[in-house]
């Protein structure tokens, strides 16, 4: 086929346990040109059939293409490969458990045919299990065009890389690739894109459906010892990009990177205290990654890094009944 427009990337490991057929479906049912768009799926080590059945799915639609990783280098590996296998203008992404709007894709493709944008940021819908919305989650006030910079300051940006639509050339020309085997590999990887974009801009399309399952990452992420890591490691990628990518940026900008990653860092540390894990693992993570940040240090950084032991043995007992109290609290949020 000839190069399409638009790329749709989706990076998957056990789809079908994991909602992808209705993903895929989602895309197939669109009311836009099939001569427009590739699907390329990246299976990364699949256990439960995926592979297989996606290579059948191959046969059914001639502008889909499968690749098939060796080793699991998880969703921001799985997104590298897509983009550099692409031949579309523009990179769309999306995670295999959530799926398309209606009319969605063609709303997109009229939008960017009139505004030749480097980044298009769009919107979505949160849902629960069972309950299907149409609410947009961020509504953003300003929808002129700017620069990246701007748009960052103005409105700020979502974390969730599925909300952005972006020249593919923007990422290969500025290296700009997830970092791999990684749990919390977007949020520092969204601003790195749009401060690229020289023209940038959000419209309140309702793009994708969201799916906050009780087994995502979002959802679970204070009691995995494997996000909660994760997590720190972001903060201090957020915190070094002023002085990275964001070095020639201005100071209300660089304070604004600074100041997002003190917030996802404490939020990982603060997730030390409801997940288990070894204590080995939770010493090593104190003198890895709390201990270089804890010059901008919060109380509880100067604990763990004072008392490492300590704190270890204590997160792991609040780790037994602090979950609980989690759990509960959203029980009651979605109870409706």
């Amino acid at each position: 086929m000839n190069n399409p427009f638009f790329s749709i990337v989706i990076p998957v490991y056990n789809g079908l346990t994991h909602d992808l057929p209705r993903c895929l479906d989602s895309i197939w049912q669109q009311p836009f040109d099939t001569s427009l768009y590739e699907v390329i799926c990246v299976d990364d080590c699949s256990t439960d059939g995926t592979q297989a059945w996606l290579d059948t799915q191959t046969t059914c639609h001639h502008n889909m293409r499968v690749f098939k990783n060796d080793v699991n280098i998880r969703q921001g590996g799985g997104r590298n490969r897509g983009i550099r296998e692409a031949r579309g203008k523009y990179i769309v992404l999306i995670d295999q458990d959530d799926y398309y709007h209606q009319g969605a894709i063609t709303k997109v493709y009229n939008h960017l045919c009139q505004s030749e944008l480097d980044v298009l940021i769009v919107d979505c819908a949160y849902e629960r299990p069972g309950r299907p919305s149409n609410t947009l989650q961020h509504n953003f006030p300003h929808r002129e065009t700017m620069t990246g910079d701007e748009i960052i300051l103005k409105n700020s940006i979502p974390y969730a890389p599925w909300k952005f639509i972006f020249l593919r050339s923007l990422i290969i020309d500025n290296n700009l690739f997830f970092d791999e085997n990684e749990r919390i590999e977007d949020i520092d990887w969204v601003h790195r894109l749009v401060h690229r974009a020289e023209r940038a801009q959000y419209q309140p399309i309702l793009f994708i459906h969201y799916l906050k399952s009780d087994i995502s990452t979002t959802m679970t992420s204070f009691k995995s010892p494997v996000t909660t890591y994760s997590m720190m490691r972001c903060g201090r990628r957020l915190f070094l990009l002023p002085t990275k990518d964001f070095a020639d940026s201005c100071d209300e900008l660089k304070r604004a990177m600074e100041n997002l990653g003190e917030n996802v860092f404490r939020l990982g540390l603060r997730n030390l205290l409801t997940c288990k894990d070894s204590m080995s693992n939770k010493r090593k993570a104190i003198g890895e990654i709390i201990a270089p940040h804890s010059k901008r240090a919060t109380a509880l950084t100067k604990i763990a890094v004072a008392m490492p032991i300590t704190f270890s043995i204590v997160s792991n007992i609040t780790a037994t009944f602090l979950p609980w109290f989690i759990i509960l609290r959203r029980k009651w949020k979605y109870r409706n």
